[in-house]
């Protein structure tokens, strides 16, 4: 047995076979002319989850659908003008995937299947124009017999519930989490908490992925989306929130005594795995942290941080009693213990979107498709629609990634390994085949063992182009025939139409890790720019969503290189990130209460200066004005506004600059 399978992986496997050969039999039964793409089509649907199936299944089809559609207005209208067919097919390619590349939902598979399924019906047909509506049809009736297999045997036989994995993951996400925060509350070693941090928000990036599939899981009783996304966005919430708790512990020389024993309370309770989320439990420690920052005394600077750590606690306990909540509902969906609606979002979320990238790799599709294109039209290559199609799948299937190449040279490796595969089945094995039982039969020990790899993690990448050079090349239909001059070329423009692709994404498109954290750094300046000036109520959930997500976005690309090389100075993007949300935090806090209007005004220039690329570091002016605030904060009247004014100003204070000497209350001790 291979390294890591076991049993369910050969359930998958297994599933896997019996759709594609299902899928296989119906389309000769029922004289559809091209049974290899049902084949191919369950493969390419197959995930181990079974909601993640239906979820694929459902895009592909309607994906399927509007891109034939999309042909069958485009082809016949300009097949007398290769040059002007050519340009909007590659448009529409284009255009679909700069729309699913700023969607970021499952409906952008819907987006990118629209397009280069045009790619895959149209280029084909340019030489026969009054077939493509057939061909379009035909299109669709085996992408639609594929997946409807593929989500049928994957629903029931061993079907593997989306819920079931997100509750597992759910629970090493909270008792990671609890480690954590009962390591900062334990004053642990700095490194191993900034390791534990990242991964944390790794794995709520991951969280989000299975996510998407919830509504199409197959379970009886699943957790709703809302409360699934609010978990998702207190999780995150919680990295810069325990990041600030720690900063101040480390920054305080000495913490006074009762604050101390609250502090080791609090984290008895973190601890405690019986009940964390003890609603009682925690109300009274939250309010004992307000009274802890009532009763602290705010004349000098390690008050004010006393202050800021009192305040940040009650925010934790809340939060993470919120937190253990929302996840005990996902985890068992019929536990309820509390009515979660005043903080589940009703405004649908605001994630991170990239027009500058999106539109590159939008043109590097452009530019490879019209490439192969010219090669085409200049030399009338008879495969040149062949090599066409494969660059448009190829630009499409990879650019979510920073840089695609790597994952397109693997593409093209593996596709050249499937073609001594399928030539050993075409020329030497099919020729001896007469009835499906036997092509089930000789089928069997190549799919079982592509599809035991392709569950495994590792191996799907490497399995999936294998498997489509596999089923493309074998090419089944209900007449067979095998021809060596035809295998070659069809293959040869397989492998040239992917080299094709991975010049222009290399050409055009690759930003690398560093870029792409750089860009998300410089859209969260922009936002906290314009967030200094008009933090409306909308605005503030607008930027927060966006901001929770791009920190899971950097968390998703922070390695031991890219740290120093993608941070511009700050050593750590996603830390840097972290506290640029801190800020953000503070500002809508100092706009809740109406004051400190300078510092506000003074920070959104700071941030607008550095997207273009100027102070890098804040400037010192921003100092003395924030000490001055920090003076004049005294004079709130209102107790409850001047200890959030207070607070928001010394976290800014130590956000910006960590190495400022301690504010000094010269004013008021004159």
């Amino acid at each position: 047995m291979m390294a890591g399978s076991g049993f369910r992986e050969w359930v998958f496997s297994w599933n896997c076979f019996i759709a594609a050969m299902l899928a296989l039999f119906i389309s000769f039964s029922i004289g559809l002319e091209r049974p290899f793409w049902a084949m191919t089509t369950v493969y390419i649907t197959s995930q181990p989850l079974s909601g993640a199936v239906r979820s694929k299944a459902v895009f592909r089809l309607i994906g399927t659908i509007v891109g034939g559609a999309a042909t069958v207005a485009i082809v016949p209208v300009l097949s007398n003008a290769p040059v002007l067919l050519s340009l909007a097919l590659a448009l529409w390619v284009a255009g679909c995937q700069f729309i699913s590349l700023l969607d970021r939902t499952p409906r952008s598979y819907l987006f990118m299947l629209a397009g280069y399924t045009a790619a895959l019906i149209g280029f084909p047909s340019v030489a026969h124009p009054e077939l493509i509506f057939d061909t379009a049809v035909l299109r669709v009736q085996e992408i639609g017999l594929g997946v409807i297999c593929a989500a049928l045997v994957h629903s029931l036989i061993f079907p593997r519930s989306v819920s079931a994995a997100i509750g597992l993951r759910v629970a090493t996400l909270m008792r990671e989490a609890d480690a954590w925060i009962a390591d900062v509350l334990g004053a642990e070693a700095q490194g191993r908490t900034d390791g534990e941090r990242r991964r944390l928000a790794a794995d709520v990036t991951e969280l989000h992925a299975l996510s998407i599939h919830l509504p199409f899981d197959t379970a009886r009783i699943r957790p709703t989306r809302a409360v699934l996304a609010t978990l998702q966005d207190r999780l995150v919430l919680l990295l810069p929130l325990v990041s600030a708790v720690e900063d101040r512990l480390r920054t305080l020389d000495t913490v006074r005594s009762d604050v101390a024993a609250l502090v080791a309370e609090i984290r008895a309770w973190v601890i405690d795995r019986d009940d964390p989320a003890d609603p009682e439990r925690a109300a009274a420690l939250a309010a004992r942290c307000r009274q802890a920052a009532a009763a602290t005394p705010e004349h000098d600077w390690d008050g004010l941080l006393t202050l800021n750590l009192c305040a940040r606690l009650g925010e934790l306990v809340d939060a993470l009693a919120m937190t253990h909540d929302l996840a005990a509902r996902v985890i068992d969906p019929e536990h309820v213990r509390r009515d979660v609606a005043p903080f589940i979002p009703s405004r649908v979320r605001r994630l991170h979107r990239d027009y500058a990238v999106a539109a590159l790799s939008a043109t590097a599709t452009m530019v490879a498709l019209l490439g192969c294109c010219t090669f085409w039209i200049a030399t009338g290559w008879p495969e040149g629609a062949t090599a066409t199609m494969i660059s448009a799948v190829i630009c499409c299937f990879f650019a979510t990634m920073d840089d695609p190449v790597p994952a397109q040279r693997s593409f093209l490796v593996w596709t050249a390994i499937a073609v001594p595969i399928t030539a050993v089945y075409l020329f030497a094995i099919l020729p001896m085949v007469h009835n499906f039982e036997t092509l089930t039969l000789v089928l069997a020990p190549a799919l079982l063992v592509l599809g035991l790899l392709m569950a495994l993690p590792h191996w799907y990448g490497k399995m999936m182009p294998l498997m489509i050079g596999f089923g493309g090349g074998l090419a089944l239909t209900n007449s067979f025939s095998a021809e060596a001059a035809g295998f070659i070329n069809s293959n040869v423009a397989l492998l040239i139409g992917t080299a094709a692709a991975i010049f222009a994404t290399r050409l055009m498109r690759v930003i690398g890790a560093g870029t792409a954290i750089r860009r998300l750094r410089r859209a969260g300046w922009r936002d906290l720019g314009t967030l200094a000036g008009h933090a409306a109520p909308a605005l503030r959930m607008a930027w927060n969503s966006r901001m929770l997500d791009r920190v899971g976005l950097l968390a998703a690309r922070i390695g031991d290189e890219e740290q120093q090389a993608g941070d511009g100075g700050d050593g750590d993007a996603a830390t840097a990130a972290l506290r640029e949300l801190r800020i953000g935090a503070g500002l809508i806090q100092l706009d809740e209460v109406g004051t400190a209007a300078e510092v506000r005004s003074a920070v959104g220039a700071h941030y607008r200066a550095r997207v273009k690329g100027r102070e890098e570091q804040p400037a010192p002016a921003l100092l003395a004005q924030i000490d001055d605030a920090i003076t004049d904060g005294f004079a709130v009247a209102d107790a409850d506004d001047r200890q959030r004014t207070l607070s928001a100003l010394t976290a800014l204070r130590r956000n910006f600059f960590p190495a400022a000497p301690a504010w000094v209350p010269d004013r008021i001790a004159a």
